[in-house]
């Protein structure tokens, strides 16, 4: 069962634990990945769960059904990706990590994507889509950028598109039976 968004969900910053909150009820409470440093000031005051977040949360869900995730992984992902495109300071691409791809492709929020590294292969989604550069939410345990630097899962980046291949899902296993 997947939670639902409603009227009553409030995006508030917690200066204790250094993190933005989401309140989703009075016994439960969503903490997301980010930390002040990396927040816009509006984080800094409680904001609604707006209609916008509610329908990218609904947006968001379609786009990743095809990973294979437990439903509480899901909306973690989904509501860390919200928190970015909402609440995240603008970055600078920082493409020198990956590999450039020889075939563009048209990216949007949302769609899944694959970046190669000299150390490895991560899967990321895009949250905001630009025309040369894209705002990209990490998939991926702990990614290796280089020998010193990791991407841990939900990290955020921004890279120059030629850098992305769309994620090919796997295709579906199936046996035969007689």
């Amino acid at each position: 069962m997947c939670i639902q968004p409603n009227d009553n969900w409030q995006w508030h910053y917690d200066a204790q634990d250094d993190r933005l909150m989401l309140d989703l009820s009075d016994r439960m409470i969503f903490a997301t990945e980010y930390k002040g440093r990396q927040l816009v000031p509006c984080s800094f005051t409680t904001q609604p769960f707006c209609v916008d977040d509610a329908a990218l949360y609904y947006q968001l869900m379609d786009k990743i059904a095809e990973l294979n995730w437990s439903t509480p992984h899901q909306v973690q992902l989904v509501l860390n990706a919200i928190a970015v495109s909402r609440f995240y300071k603008p970055l600078m691409p920082q493409s020198w990590f990956f590999n450039e791809q020889h075939a563009q492709c048209a990216l949007e929020t949302g769609t899944l994507v694959c970046m190669q590294t000299a150390h490895g292969k991560g899967e990321f989604m895009v949250i905001e889509a630009g025309e040369q550069a894209s705002v990209c939410l990490n998939l991926t345990e702990d990614l290796i950028l280089t020998t010193s630097k990791i991407l841990p899962r939900f990290g955020v980046i921004k890279v120059m598109n030629n850098r992305m291949q769309l994620r090919v899902a796997p295709a579906a296993q199936y046996r035969q039976v007689s």
